[in-house]
């Protein structure tokens, strides 16, 4: 059974989409619980709420006053019955097929594998018009998690992910302390933990980007995963020989950010932390090389590249049976 948990903080205008994308996997009897966290929103988000509790007996309503998204969750972990946990925040969607995916991947890569993952789309409005975002590929044989999940990251996007509750539990959920990167640390402990990872190809979660989820500027990026490094090497002393490389890789996707935004200045000085914390960075040289293309020439050739990656890696959006 799964258990799925959602947070909400102000997403009137969300959440109830967000809940029908659950009720409308093709895996839903496998879905025992749907969690939802209501940390403190002053909008109809309650009222929007109740009104679905009406017609879904399997609706929890958790409230919390504003205790942030990690607490929030962790909240719902607590209460979470199933064997695994799906996360959705309250302003993203599931495919249909993504729970179901899922489970089949996990029955097929065993108990050793904790947490699985898909690709996911960034979109505004209109899923259609989003933007596949690429994501570092773990298999459950890669017994070396910890070190590669430490250096390159992922992204693995909470919303996109199914968990193992009992791992989850085991490894205390997302720290409360932390205000960026708590999903991060989240994995890095399940890998400290000596669990496994699996990627299940397809862009089977889509993520919703507007005003109140800003990302903020990517500089403070660079500073908050400086201190997730700080905070795993203090607690894995062997990671600090792959710093400079998480680092690099860290500082070329800061880059790319800045490029895409037109802000060559600020992609160059990112691309050249990179290559001072690892000359060997390829990917930190041919975003060098796509910078001093004109804007139109690059963007083409990126929307190219994206296309041409995502169908070697079976990576585009499941169509809907």
């Amino acid at each position: 059974m799964i258990s799925a948990i959602l947070t909400c903080h102000n997403e009137e205008r969300f959440i109830a989409q967000a809940i029908e994308s659950i009720v409308a996997q093709t895996a839903y009897d496998e879905i025992g619980q749907i969690i939802v966290v209501n940390d403190g929103s002053r909008d109809g988000s309650q009222a929007v709420l109740d009104e679905i509790s009406v017609h879904n007996g399997k609706l929890e309503i958790v409230q919390a006053g504003g205790v942030g998204v990690s607490a929030a969750r962790n909240l719902a972990i607590a209460r979470a019955q199933g064997d695994f946990i799906a996360f959705l925040d309250g302003d993203d969607l599931w495919h249909p097929e993504k729970t179901e995916r899922q489970l089949a991947a996990a029955r097929t890569a065993g108990e050793s594998t904790v947490l699985l993952y898909t690709d996911f789309l960034d979109f505004c409005e209109d899923i259609s018009e989003g933007s596949h975002v690429p994501v570092r590929i773990f298999e459950a044989t890669n017994q070396n998690v910890l070190n590669d999940f430490f250096v390159y990251d992922g992204p693995i996007m909470p919303s996109s992910v199914l968990v193992r509750t009992s791992a989850i539990k085991e490894t205390k959920g997302f720290d409360p302390a932390l205000r960026y990167a708590e999903d991060t640390d989240a994995w890095l402990r399940l890998a400290a933990a000596g669990g496994r990872f699996q990627h299940v190809p397809g862009v089977l979660t889509f993520k919703r980007r507007h005003g109140a989820n800003a990302t903020g500027d990517p500089r403070d990026w660079d500073m908050l995963a400086e201190r997730i490094s700080q905070i795993w090497v203090g607690r894995v002393p062997e990671l600090k020989s792959l710093t400079s490389r998480r680092a690099s890789v860290r500082r070329v996707k800061i880059a790319s950010t800045y490029l895409s935004r037109g802000e060559r200045a600020r992609a160059f000085t990112y691309l050249a932390r990179a290559l001072a914390c690892n000359p060997f960075n390829g990917r930190a040289y041919i975003f060098a090389v796509l910078a001093l293309l004109p804007d139109g020439i690059r963007g083409t050739l990126i929307a190219v590249l994206k296309r041409l990656r995502s169908m070697a890696r079976g990576s585009g959006v499941v169509k809907v049976r």
